[in-house]
């Protein structure tokens, strides 16, 4: 049987509309019974592109629990960020669609004359989705309280989740980068900062770093040069020797235009501290004392004001983490998770609860083995077998609409806005990406063609081919479970459709 050779025709060609499921037909026909669906998968799966690669591959009938494909389904693979898919549900389930996180802002000593005779304390709840808008509204709640002068400190409490901020097994070099900013008990969302390099004027100059976000510098040397017109951009964080800087070294083309970064901070807390003192100088409020980290004995003993932010609902957040693959927020829910079920605001804590959740949901030890929440970490290992059983578990969960709602929508939004236009997978398939260098991922929901509800795992490690015909690929795999359909016979069991 000759393989299915995905052509660089295929890979340029321009998409056809969404709705044009005409040129969908043309593409791919129906197909009517899982023998028929095998073939076209092991044809898929036997191009001259993946041999090299490891490949795992379940589809199940969400309804019945029928397995109509299975490829490799016990074996582990690195899921990259579809591990964000263990956290969401499980956070789901832990904290509830209702769930909220709590900022405070606490005068610990009297307020007279306009002078808050003691410290402000910013006592964070790990909210990751505080944004800058809400410290400025900071600034006007304290004159409103009639605070013009802090005699004391202003003191971030970030202390409900433990350090380090990044997760076992993320790889050094990409600390610095924005996919890899780290998490705390207090911190902004965005943790990061906008940054562009500005390449000179001959080969060999030297560039210029600059900042496109407001907000204080950040401690990185830049030592990138100016290559070739057309040459690659070449980058590497090498980390700072003590008390000193992060360098930035490589190079980027000869071009007008500049490169574009996403940059991390060098700590989310004092990072937020920097943009509370800022704001606190604009808005004319004098801080007399420090602007600091609490220190990991001090107690806040006295509350004589305080002001309370809160983040919106778990169910929105959670669609803001599945949707653009946000790391930050999937960290901060499984600190969250640690802290709420497991009395500790640490990944391990978090992680246990996980491990808990997914034995309750009938997932034997060793199936999943993970490292963070994110998927950053390369030790993360999970079989397809049960990545379709945590799914089939959710299908079944009295909040799955809010899960199925936040996962990304081929054609239309999130990490999938651009896949699968004008086949039957368009606006229909509900799946969550996943990739690193070597690896590759998409797991979620579709409707077949007789209105079973079809869960699928595809796990992609160790392919040497280029990501989009990787992609490619998947979209090809997927594309043919959309297609399938099955007579529904008397007796068949209801279906429920998916919402």
């Amino acid at each position: 049987m000759a393989p299915i050779l995905v052509s660089p025709a295929l890979l340029t060609a321009q998409s056809p509309q969404p709705g044009d499921r005409s040129a969908a037909s043309r593409i791919s026909s129906e197909i009517t019974s899982p023998e028929v669906l095998a073939e076209r998968i092991d044809r898929i799966l036997a191009d001259p592109a993946l041999a090299r690669a490891h490949v795992g591959l379940t589809v199940q009938v969400a309804e019945t629990g029928e397995v109509l494909y299975t490829r490799n389904g016990e074996k582990r693979f690195t899921p990259a960020s579809n591990v964000k898919l263990i956290t969401g549900a499980v956070g789901l389930t832990v904290l509830g669609p209702e769930y909220r996180w709590k900022t405070q802002l606490v005068a610990d000593g009297p307020i007279e004359q306009g002078t808050l005779e003691g410290n402000l304390w910013i006592v964070g709840g790990g909210d990751p989705a505080l944004e800058r808008d809400e410290l400025r509204s900071w600034v006007k709640h304290l004159r409103m309280a009639g605070i013009q002068r802090i005699r004391g400190d202003v003191i971030g409490d970030d202390r409900r989740f433990s350090e380090p901020q990044w997760g076992r097994g993320w790889m050094w070099d990409d600390l610095y980068t924005g996919w890899s900013a780290g998490v705390s008990g207090l911190q902004l969302a965005p943790n990061t900062i906008g940054a562009a390099i500005i390449s000179g004027v001959d080969l060999g100059d030297s560039t210029r770093l600059v900042l496109r976000s407001d907000g204080p510098p950040l401690p990185i040397r830049n030592r990138v040069l100016t290559g070739a017109p057309g040459s690659e951009v070449r980058l590497q964080f090498v980390p700072p020797a003590a008390g000193g800087d992060v360098e930035l070294r490589g190079w980027v083309p000869l071009d007008p235009d500049s490169v574009r970064l996403y940059l991390a901070t060098s700590h989310p807390t004092l990072y937020l501290l920097d943009w509370v003192e800022h704001l606190l100088y604009v808005g004319d409020i004098l801080v007399e004392g420090e602007i600091r980290r609490a220190r990991h004995d001090e107690i806040l003993t006295e509350r004589y004001w305080s002001h309370e932010t809160l983040s919106g609902p778990f169910s929105t957040l959670l669609g803001d983490m599945l949707k653009p693959s946000d790391n930050q927020m999937a960290e901060t829910i499984l600190r969250t998770i640690g802290i709420e079920q497991g009395g500790e605001g640490s990944p391990e804590a978090g992680l246990a609860v996980v491990e808990s959740t997914l034995a309750d949901w009938g997932i034997e030890p060793g199936a999943m083995e993970l490292s963070d929440g994110s998927g950053l970490s390369r030790y993360n290992e999970v079989t397809p077998n049960a990545i379709a059983r945590m799914l089939r578990a959710v299908w079944h969960h009295p909040d799955f609409e809010t899960f199925f709602r936040g996962l990304p929508v081929a054609g239309v939004d999130g990490t999938m806005r651009s896949r699968l236009v004008a086949t039957p997978a368009f606006d229909n398939a509900h799946a969550k990406t996943g990739s690193m260098s070597g690896v590759r991922a998409v797991s979620g929901y579709l409707l077949d063609g007789s209105g079973e509800t079809l869960l699928f795992s595809l796990l992609l490690n160790g392919y040497d081919t280029p990501g989009s015909v990787a992609v490619a690929l998947e979209d090809l795999l997927i594309e043919q479970v959309a297609l399938y359909r099955r007579p529904i016979e008397p007796g068949w069991p209801e279906l429920r459709p998916v919402p």
